[in-house]
């Protein structure tokens, strides 16, 4: 079976989480990464430096898809670049209402008039996160939902694994395992020529830590882990039939960059066999 050619475009947050995800996938290949001009000879991270880059999707070859993976404002410019190369793209723009709807409609006017096809929305809050709430409402029909989300997760500066030789910085988090039993897990971006083990040995030996199971993860950078780090809550309350209670409840903690990447190859997945337009988003295409 012939594995999927993704080119990702742009290497922000969720470019860079595409990238891994398509690296993982079977049946998949990354046919390489577009990035803008001045950046092209920018270093690429450890372990990615034989993948191909360039400053414009033709220079790449056997792409059968695209993920764009730029800023909302610039999704529109770079899908119409894109569609002109009759090259089917998969976008995960977050935009909502009137704005929402002619975005989708011009997509799908381009994709078309070139004869490809586009699918709209294929991210964590555009794509997923709805269907979600749909889900509860449909189980649930008179009720209230409410949504809490909980940027960076929970994670607390700590002092104590801070304070620890060859750590530049630490954040800690509390969360029960499968046993039920509380863990902690603290994070380490760590001073050059440090030794990890020699720093998890330091921080589990601390009064603070010793208590408990404590799990130390290397980090390359804690900006981008406090950025990435996200939480969210839905709780939907009312009846159903003759049932008078019923309550779900949806708890989740994850990187909200790796959620929308597993569901744009998802999306890339369904494109094959597609007729030209464009689709919304969803989990059964």
């Amino acid at each position: 079976m012939k594995r999927l050619g993704i080119a990702v475009i742009g290497l922000g947050r969720v470019g860079r989480a595409c990238v891994e995800a398509a690296r993982e996938a079977g049946d998949m290949r990354l046919a390489g990464i577009v990035r803008r001009p001045e950046k092209v000879a920018q270093p690429l991270p450890e372990g990615w430096r034989d993948l191909p880059v360039a400053a414009h999707i033709s220079e790449l070859r056997d792409v059968d898809a695209a993920l764009i993976c730029v800023p909302t404002d610039s999704v529109l410019g770079t899908a119409q670049q894109l569609l002109q190369q009759r090259i089917p793209i998969v976008e995960c723009a977050t935009l909502e209402g009137p704005a929402r709807d002619a975005h989708r409609d011009e997509i799908g006017r381009l994709a078309e008039h070139h004869r490809v096809p586009a699918i709209v929305g294929a991210g964590w809050e555009c794509g997923t996160l709805p269907l979600f709430k749909r889900l509860f409402e449909l189980l649930i029909p008179k009720g209230r939902t409410e949504i809490t989300n909980r940027p960076g997760v929970s994670l607390h500066h700590t002092s104590a694994a801070q304070d620890t030789k060859g750590v530049r910085g630490a954040l800690c988090t509390e969360l029960r395992g499968a046993n039920g039993r509380m863990q902690r897990y603290v994070y380490v971006e760590l001073e050059q020529g440090a030794n990890l083990d020699a720093v998890s040995r330091a921080i589990r030996s601390d009064p603070l830590f010793v208590a408990e199971e404590t799990l130390v993860f290397q980090v390359a950078s804690l900006a981008e882990l406090e950025q990435g780090g996200h939480g969210i809550l839905m709780e939907r309350r009312g009846a159903s039939g003759r049932a008078a209670h019923h309550t779900l409840l949806l708890e989740a903690r994850f990187h909200a960059g790796c959620f929308t990447a597993q569901v744009m190859l998802d999306a890339a997945r369904s494109l094959p066999g597609r007729r030209p337009g464009a689709y919304a988003y969803t989990v059964f295409s």
